[in-house]
């Protein structure tokens, strides 16, 4: 909610003031999103530069024009130079050196560097001044959007941005809709970072749709404002309904990865983004751009599963890793110690072992877990001796869905009023670089199959407790599932547990 609260005075501004004060909300509701009181030196330069430019523009001076812009730059460069060196955000160190200040510069700057590409284009092949300017445009804006994120991360995307919009106080003809877009993007990495989305990719039916949903939704927005400028109503009305679709879209991921997600409604938001670029003048853009980034906060928010962030995220910071700034991507990455360290009898603490597990393809990814489990294990002085026995009790098994879980229990999956446990028993181990192999049956569905897992001992936890972890695959039509592309039929498992001597 307090996300629209701040977004709230540009939406509003976009129907009863000029264009110009809505850029500068906007701008100012921007920063004070993705840089929040942690940044607080960066927001306050950025939120004074937009204003300060926003009040240049206001001196029309023709013979001084270029000066005031040029002054409207330059007041910011000290500033930035005067911050933290390095400033931490979304895992990504942002730096004030002069590479980004570059960027900066040719965004600020960016109708004129294209003005003056489209003159020499147009000299030697001829054509409309003003059609290649605006192709110009297209690739200057690319090669912006690629030097903040290259230089800066998503910080650097965001002062990038800002370059555009204090930049686009100064002309005559202000590119709202160019402007909005790159504010659009500025935005993505935190809806994504909030949403615990690594990244979007547009080689997926589901974010392709939302690109399209996006690319359509722009144009009939835009079509609407051209036709009929005067009817507020009918733009605010769609500007919601596309709006809605993408959240729909992104909602449609919690039910199932492949229908739809976050990643579904940053695609939609890039497809907006691309209108808006593509139309300079659209000051349409100002109604919905406030509208998509608000409602993608809020989405993001609400369809973030807590549950599976907490049992997918497997500790081992309180292992021998402690002193890592950043968590391994597997468990199974660290180092195994020697086992004859724990040489005993030990039972699998309940409350700090877990089970994770993930199958289906690309992009339709169904992931879940193993709450809790029991067995014991046995550590012989002679390592091939040694013995694993473990119990998975299906009534702890969740895929962060209660209607896919409801599912699951049935015939067709784990039978479980039938079967409710999983078991595994190794039979022979073997030596595996640092860790073992567990060679041994799993049992599902009543059937006992030949299973070979992965574990390794990798230190202590604060406790005191010894812990292993350990991975491997199953393939479930192996044990009378039926099997199905779209689902996935090799399961993906590993595992983190904390040993209790008997």
């Amino acid at each position: 909610m307090i996300t629209f609260l701040i977004f709230l005075p540009a939406f509003i501004s976009a129907f009863f003031a000029k264009k110009w004060p809505v850029i500068a909300l906007l701008t100012l509701a921007v920063i004070a999103t993705l840089q929040g009181y942690d940044n607080y030196d960066l927001s306050v330069i950025l939120g004074g530069w937009i204003l300060l430019n926003y009040g240049l523009s206001f001196l029309q001076f023709q013979s001084f024009r270029f000066l005031f812009r040029l002054t409207g730059f330059m007041a910011v460069v000290p500033f930035l130079l005067l911050i933290p060196h390095e400033i931490e955000r979304y895992n990504f160190m942002y730096s004030t050196e002069y590479p980004i200040l570059v960027v900066m510069a040719l965004t600020f700057f960016l109708h004129d560097l294209s003005h003056v590409k489209a003159v020499y284009f147009a000299k030697f092949f001829g054509g409309e001044l003003s059609h290649h300017q605006r192709s110009f445009e297209y690739l200057w804006a690319g090669i912006a959007v690629f030097g903040g994120y290259f230089f800066g991360g998503p910080v650097g995307l965001l002062v990038v941005a800002c370059s555009f919009a204090a930049g686009d106080f100064h002309r005559e003809k202000g590119s709202f809709g160019q402007t909005s877009a790159f504010l659009i993007l500025a935005t993505i990495p935190l809806i994504l970072s909030i949403g615990e989305v690594g990244s979007v990719d547009l080689t997926l039916g589901k974010n392709i749709l939302g690109l399209f949903v996006g690319i359509f939704g722009g144009r009939i927005v835009t079509q609407i404002s051209k036709e009929r400028p005067a009817f507020i109503a009918q733009r605010i009305g769609f500007s919601m309904v596309f709006a809605g679709i993408l959240a729909i879209l992104g909602y449609f991921g919690t039910i199932k990865a492949d229908l739809g997600g976050m990643d579904s409604y940053v695609a939609g938001m890039i497809g907006f983004a691309i209108v808006f670029f593509t139309n300079g003048q659209n000051a349409n853009a100002l109604i919905i751009a406030p509208l998509l980034m608000a409602t993608g906060v809020l989405v993001a928010e609400l369809t973030l599963n807590t549950e599976e962030l907490a049992l997918s995220t497997l500790p081992i910071e309180e292992t021998q890793n402690s002193d890592d700034k950043e968590q391994e991507a597997s468990v199974f990455d660290q180092k195994g110690l020697s086992w004859s360290d724990i040489i005993g009898e030990y039972r699998f603490d309940p409350s700090y072992s877990r089970v994770t597990f993930q199958l289906g393809p690309k992009g339709g990814v169904t992931k879940g877990a193993i709450k809790e489990f029991s067995g014991t294990v046995h550590v012989d002085a002679a390592i091939e001796k040694s013995r694993f026995e473990v119990n998975l009790p299906l009534n702890q098994l969740t895929t962060f869905n209660a209607y896919r879980d409801e599912s699951l229990v049935e015939e067709a999956y784990f039978n479980v009023a039938k079967f409710p446990v999983m078991r595994f028993e190794s039979k022979s181990l073997s030596a595996m670089n640092d860790g073992l192999t567990l060679n041994g049956f799993f049992e599902l569905r009543g059937l006992r199959i030949p299973l070979s897992v992965a574990v390794k001992y990798v230190g202590k936890s604060a406790s005191g407790s010894p812990v292993i972890v350990g991975k491997s695959t199953i393939d479930r039509t192996k044990y009378g599932m039926k099997p199905d592309a779209k689902e996935g039929n090799i399961v993906a498992f590993e595992f983190r547990a904390e040993l209790l001597k008997q």
